[in-house]
């Protein structure tokens, strides 16, 4: 998938053009701080695209880093951030399938929304290990899983997005993490209500 081409003509159905409502919603409460995030945690977000989310976490404390593969993108929401004059963010150019040695057990948090549905499903055990690897012991992941089924008509199994289940986290995740939490998502906009489910795991400490 060559997603710099997508941005370049426009063909960016993920992209909300702002915070992503359910995050919002989320981070305005304190199920993460009781699920043992730190106030000011350190935070990967995998297929950061034009940035929305990173300003969420950085308007609520956080350090965050954002990775995209695309460099078009990456300059844009570099460029997005400065002129919000938001603190503590960084925006890479990065394949999220291999940031591991750069960023081992960095991060409290990884923040995923579309970037595991993006992915063809025999990638998702690695980039699975890629998120264990950056996670500090204890650390979370935290997915807005989405789409929870086909939609729109479109035909069985097409995508991305695809479709992303309980069982396919659980599948991926289920060996250096535990599922500690999963409720509904707040706020979905109209086209996405329905289809979106948070799920918390947390990253088993090394032996």
């Amino acid at each position: 998938m060559d997603w710099q081409h997508r941005y370049d003509v426009g063909d960016t159905p993920w992209d909300l053009r702002g915070i992503t409502p359910p995050l919002a919603a989320l981070l305005a409460g304190d199920t993460l701080r009781a699920l043992g995030l730190p106030d000011s945690a350190d935070v990967a977000v995998p297929g950061c695209g034009r940035g929305h989310d990173l300003r969420a976490f950085a308007a609520h404390g956080h350090r965050v880093i954002g990775f995209d593969i695309a460099p078009g993108v990456v300059d844009e929401a570099r460029r997005l951030l400065a002129i919000n004059r938001v603190d503590g963010v960084q925006v890479l150019c990065r394949d999220i399938l291999g940031i591991g040695p750069e960023f081992e057990r960095r991060f409290d948090l990884v923040y995923d929304y579309t970037c595991f549905c993006a992915l063809p499903t025999h990638l998702r055990d690695r980039h699975a290990s890629e998120t264990a690897t950056i996670l500090r012991d204890g650390g979370l992941y935290l997915a807005l899983a989405y789409p929870l089924r086909d939609f729109g008509g479109r035909p069985q199994g097409a995508g991305p997005p695809f479709v992303v289940t309980r069982e396919d986290l659980l599948r991926a995740f289920g060996g250096a993490f535990a599922l500690i939490a999963e409720f509904e998502a707040q706020d979905s906009v109209p086209l996405r209500a329905g289809l979106e489910r948070w799920f918390v795991f947390r990253r088993a400490a090394r032996a």
